[in-house]
């Protein structure tokens, strides 16, 4: 300890003075821990720290993208705008690759944002949404819970559901869920905004696999070659216990049109009319998501049972 005392004042410096800087891995890590700092100045001055290191060529990181992430991605519902979108310029900054093994983990907190009771954070959750859909949206969408989960949320946001409920069958199974984003003058690009960032998320969900020339060799290597796809087994349950319907791995197309049909076809088509009646940009957003449901399930074919006692269904195409 050093004691510099003069005769007005007395200067107590608790540790010694060192010639030596701090290192680039100290720093790092010390703006990293920052980053769960009280403050919200402290907090955004950390991530832009951090995302100054990892633009710089070549990026600087020394504790790896799955430690990074693990420390920033709970602060995609933080109460600081200012935070929130200084997270977004940093996670734009982490390459593709590296985000694809951690989609699971990214999607958990990205939901809770985009289903938090703020409407800020609400906003600031579409963002990482479409965020996550430009670098790994194909990947993202044959992820386990990563196609149905997302969707409930936008449902959830959106005021879109249809009850099962026999005591509703006489509003067309429609019910008057409140849609939240409206009502409001700051609110109110919400709505459309949502229903824009949905259709994104059904172009990838429902985009037509691109498969090459068929050669003599890709039967051997069907039943020689070690798998690269994550998990490639795991529709088979064996090592684990079976999925609930909601965290399934909905892997190809059809079958995520099948579940989308069973489960949210109906409440996105009336809410889509309904939205298109409201004009404006929430017209245009509608007419958006209506042309996406159209390019994914213009195909697909729906089997819907009009008479119990017969058993008799009926197929029919959008």
């Amino acid at each position: 300890m050093i004691n510099i005392i003069n005769r007005h004042t007395a200067i107590v410096l608790q540790q010694q003075l060192s010639e030596v800087a701090p290192d680039v891995i100290e720093r790092f890590n010390h703006q990293l821990s920052l980053t769960s700092s009280r403050t919200d100045t402290q907090r955004r001055d950390a991530l832009s720290y951090l995302t100054g290191q990892l633009s710089t060529n070549p990026p600087t990181n020394p504790v790896g993208t799955s430690t990074l992430l693990q420390k920033v991605l709970p602060l995609m519902p933080d109460s600081s705008k200012p935070v929130r979108g200084q997270l977004l310029k940093l996670l734009r900054q982490i390459p593709a690759d590296e985000v694809r093994p951690h989609l699971q983990k990214a999607m958990l907190y990205i939901r809770g944002a985009m289903t938090h009771l703020s409407q800020d954070v609400k906003d600031d959750g579409l963002n990482y949404m479409e965020w996550i859909l430009d670098i790994a949206g194909e990947e993202l969408v044959a992820s386990p819970g990563c196609w149905v989960k997302p969707l409930k949320d936008f449902m959830s946001v959106l005021g879109w559901t249809v009850s099962t409920s026999e005591t509703l069958t006489t509003n067309g199974g429609w019910t008057s869920a409140p849609r939240t984003t409206f009502g409001s003058k700051k609110f109110g690009q919400s709505f459309p905004r949502q229903m824009t960032v949905l259709a994104k998320f059904l172009d990838l969900g429902f985009k037509r696999e691109v498969s090459g020339p068929w050669t003599p060799g890709d039967w051997v290597d069907g039943i020689t070659v070690i798998p690269r796809t994550p998990d490639p087994f795991g529709y088979l349950g064996f090592f684990k216990p079976p999925r609930d319907e909601d965290g399934e791995i909905y892997r190809n197309r059809e079958d995520r049109q099948e579940i989308f049909s069973k489960k949210f076809m109906d409440a996105v088509e009336v809410g889509v009319d309904m939205a298109k009646k409201e004009g404006g940009a929430a017209g245009r957003a509608a007419a958006l998501l209506e042309q996406a449901l159209r390019d994914g399930m213009g195909d697909f074919e729906r089997s819907t049972r009009i008479d119990d006692d017969e058993s008799t269904w009926i197929g029919y195409v959008m």
